[in-house]
């Protein structure tokens, strides 16, 4: 009888273990399927807005001459719009207290055609400048679909002030093809019946992926606004998942069919139930076969080397299981063994542990500050010239980064501390080679907690310098720390020649192929992150041939919380 309860209690205790956990891992990877469609929208709308401050900075550095004005804007248009082609156009628009300049032309792109040149009453228009607040942002209009049905898009309107000449302060108008961002979340992603519905803040539907009616949908959306919740309607269980798109008023509902969970977890049901009956049968045909006072010592060993073997060496071990002499002589010799693998097991660990430090500090010798040299002679050229205030800057400077680079011997650093090792860098060659390069460093907030192993953005500047900036033209370096999930990351990025793909390849190979020679720089710095944080690390390039190219340094937090070497 007591026998059957613990069956029946295994029976449904497996049954909710396997429910409760199959529902958390499912509930788990449709929140990262929901999280990356909308990070897929996020980074759409990221170029947007980028493509807005590009346009303002541009227009920033006008002169104040309208023909010019118009001539170099158009002609940036045109340039941005043959990167960008989700661009179908764009244009300015003048904003004035003019009543008979306001709202006229300033610059479009060559394509462009305006229909109806009485913009001041459209609502692209009046969003943008109507009061303070809306100048500071960017306005997105509802998302249409032209004449054809080809193509579907929306209009970004952002007012830009000209600090020159307010007679010249203007709105500008970019219509982009929203066409592709839409479609490419392939239905099969989210199930029989799952889509996803844009829509504004007053629950206004602007796309869904499906032509079923989501009225219910959104009624249900009403009650938890943001978050996700497993719902029922048009006859399917769905993983509703309700996010907003950052940077804009708009929102997305993705609905995931969760039917598939529910008949997995009543099949396990009807699988648990029939074993659960054919174990109690076994089980009693065992009972008057094998004598009690034989099998507990021996399942008593056996759950001590099941914890074994999973990795629980510190499990509590019986001195002495009373049984039979076989069984008794049996944990003896288990108990001896133990004793010996735990010996064994701290040699090894302190042994890989000591072999990671060596390892460690070898790539980190491997820096090559041949600059020294070049910056003494640089301060020495100073010194000739007069020039005593460059060279205190250089020398301070040159200090600076030599007392970080030392850091009393440690490996690891305060992040900050290797930022400021990087920009005491940047400063050095600035002051050595002038205007051929500038530099921003941005470190995002939050990140002051966090240590790196040091000398890891160094080289990478110095590749940029060395390798990616055109001679011809003035280069310039931006250093970004940001936090991404579960990841620190740092963007190294400049504006020079680029690279190839098939050179990106080669480099990302030569990180682990040592038969592949591709500089000490990179190569060092994947090397030492990998060894310190693990196989989470890691680096990445991107480049585009005469654009630019970024590296970024990829660590996971967990291993940066601590200053532990």
């Amino acid at each position: 009888m007591a026998f059957a309860v613990f069956v029946v209690t295994m029976v449904f205790t497996a049954y909710g273990l396997y429910s409760t956990n199959v529902t958390s891992s499912t509930n788990e990877q449709m929140l990262a399927t929901s999280q990356q469609l909308l990070t897929n929208y996020e980074t759409y709308f990221d170029s947007v807005l980028t493509t807005s401050n590009n346009v303002i900075s541009k227009y920033s550095n006008e002169s104040d001459d309208l023909a010019t004005i118009s001539s170099d804007m158009g002609t940036y248009f045109d340039t941005v719009m043959s990167i960008r082609n989700e661009i179908l156009d764009m244009s300015l628009y003048q904003v004035t207290d003019d009543v008979n300049n306001n709202g006229n032309l300033i610059a479009s792109d060559t394509s462009y055609s305006e229909k109806d040149t009485s913009v001041i009453s459209q609502t692209w228009f009046t969003e943008a400048t109507q009061d303070d607040d809306s100048k500071l942002i960017n306005f997105f209009s509802r998302p249409t679909t032209n004449p054809s049905g080809t193509t579907y898009s929306f209009t970004l309107s952002k007012y830009i002030p000209f600090e020159k000449d307010s007679k010249f302060n203007a709105v500008l108008k970019a219509d982009f093809d929203f066409t592709k961002i839409v479609e490419s979340i392939s239905p099969s992603t989210l199930g029989d019946g799952g889509h996803f519905t844009i829509y504004d803040k007053t629950y206004k539907v602007l796309y869904s992926s499906t032509k079923e009616d989501v009225t219910s949908e959104l009624t249900l959306l009403k009650t938890f606004v943001l978050g996700s919740e497993i719902e029922k309607f048009n006859s399917h269980s769905y993983y509703l998942y309700a996010a907003t798109i950052s940077n804009t008023s708009w929102r997305v509902a993705i609905s995931i069919n969760y039917d598939a969970v529910n008949g997995a977890i009543e099949n396990f049901a009807i699988i648990v139930l029939i074993v659960g009956v054919a174990v109690m049968a076994v089980f009693v045909l065992i009972l008057f076969i094998i004598a009690n006072g034989i099998t507990r010592p021996i399942r008593k060993l056996q759950v001590e080397m099941a914890d074994i073997e999973s990795l629980n060496y510190d499990a509590a071990l019986t001195p002495e299981i009373k049984g039979s002499k076989e069984v008794v002589e049996l944990n003896h010799s288990f108990n001896q063994m133990m004793a010996r693998i735990k010996e064994l097991t701290g040699k090894v660990v302190d042994e890989k542990e000591e072999q990671r430090r060596s390892e460690l500090k070898a790539l980190q010798n491997q820096i090559n500050p041949h600059f020294l040299y070049n910056t003494l002679d640089s301060v020495i050229a100073c010194i000739d010239k007069g020039e005593s205030e460059k060279a205190e800057k250089m020398i301070i400077a040159l200090s600076k980064f030599f007392r970080i680079s030392i850091s009393k011997g440690q490996n690891v650093i305060p992040l900050e501390n290797e930022i400021e090792h990087a920009r005491n860098y940047l400063l050095i060659q600035k002051l050595r080679f002038g205007n051929a390069f500038s530099y921003d460093i941005k470190v995002d907030p939050g990140l002051e907690k966090y240590f790196v192993v040091k000398l890891i953005l160094q080289p990478i500047v110095e590749n940029s310098i060395g390798h990616g900036l055109k001679e011809d033209e003035e280069g310039h370096i931006f250093i970004h720390a940001y936090s991404d999930a579960d990841f620190l990351k740092f963007d190294v990025s400049d504006n020079g020649y680029g690279m190839m793909l098939n050179k990106v390849q080669e480099l990302e190979k030569s990180f682990k192929d040592n038969s592949v020679y591709q500089g000490v720089g990179l190569k060092n710095v994947y090397q030492r992150i990998r060894i310190y944080y693990g196989d989470k690390a890691n680096i990445l390039i991107h480049s585009e041939e005469d654009v630019g190219t970024t590296v970024t340094i990829v660590i996971p937090k967990e291993g940066a919380l601590n200053h532990e070497e």
